[in-house]
């Protein structure tokens, strides 16, 4: 079922659906109030013990600029609920290749841990789980990266996606060439794969919006799904992972996928509102 209508994007925020994620990504944000803030600042808010989190830290080491800036990030910065700042900084063999950190509890113990995509000068990108331990911030886990310099992933949804009560994260490596969609969880402390699909996108090349996707229950089911575009960033895949990997349905898109998207619900029925080339928005829904 598809709806569509034109509107501008103008300044409007970006919208990553993962799980416990709200985005301060709005002309209110004081780049002030958060010490050594990207340019590109984006802060993620949680209600639990880490209260805010951001990027810092701007640096030129790694000149691949995938995300449109000439730089990256050294340092996660994190305020917990008692105001007290932490700083997470790279050795100078990686940098943080993203804009957003991501806040979900990826091992039940009530305390969100942080996403982000660490590149590597020399074995390209890796998914990186970052925790507090000891009343400091710790990388816990991380998938394996890509291989080579200049290759990246993007990080598609947080959500419970096969149904077992732990929350999953899935990615497109190589959204640009590859487009292959990986699912990981944490398990006994390590990234563990659980599904993979090939043929999808969530990026274009050198454009900062990283949210070309959405996390619904589309086919209501009771278990959290997956819309991202196809490789050429022309149809719209919904995707399952309960019981396994499967296409639930696919819809062409009347333009390329180009901005973020966001998740609309019609009659309570889940809708992605698809960011289209020119400026426009197609609203998609599975049903």
């Amino acid at each position: 079922m598809c709806l569509r209508w034109q509107h501008s994007f103008g300044q409007r925020a970006i919208a990553i659906v993962v799980a416990a994620l709200t985005v301060a990504h709005a002309p209110d944000v004081r780049a002030a109030d958060y010490p050594g803030a990207i340019a590109d600042l984006r802060v993620a808010r949680g209600a639990g013990t880490i209260a805010e989190a951001w990027l810092a830290d701007a640096t030129t080491q790694y000149r691949h600029f995938v995300l449109g800036s000439p730089y990256e990030a050294a340092s996660l910065m994190v305020r917990l609920r008692d105001g007290k700042l932490l700083r997470l900084t790279l050795p100078e063999d990686s940098v943080f290749e993203d804009r957003q950190p991501r806040l979900a509890d990826l091992d039940g113990d009530g305390i969100d841990e942080i996403v982000l995509v660490r590149s590597y000068l020399r074995r390209g990108a890796a998914l990186a789980v970052i925790a507090l331990r000891g009343g400091a911030l710790s990388i816990v886990a991380e998938t394996p990266p890509t291989g080579s310099p200049n290759t990246w992933l993007n990080p598609a949804g947080i959500a419970d996606f096969d149904g077992d009560g732990q929350h999953d994260i899935a990615y497109v490596q190589m959204p640009h060439v590859l487009g292959l969609l990986r699912v990981w969880t944490l398990r006994s402390g390590s990234l563990v794969e659980i599904a993979k699909m090939p043929d999808t996108s969530n990026h274009v090349m050198g454009s900062p919006h990283l949210g070309l996707s959405a996390v619904a229950d589309f086919d209501g089911d009771g278990v959290a799904d997956l819309a991202i575009p196809t490789r050429d960033r022309t149809y719209l895949r919904f995707l399952s992972f309960k019981g396994g990997a499967r296409e639930l349905g696919r819809k062409p898109l009347e333009s390329t996928a180009v901005y973020d998207f966001r998740l609309r619900h019609v009659s309570g029925v889940p809708f992605v509102d698809v960011g289209s080339a020119g400026g426009g928005s197609e609203l998609i829904g599975l049903r």
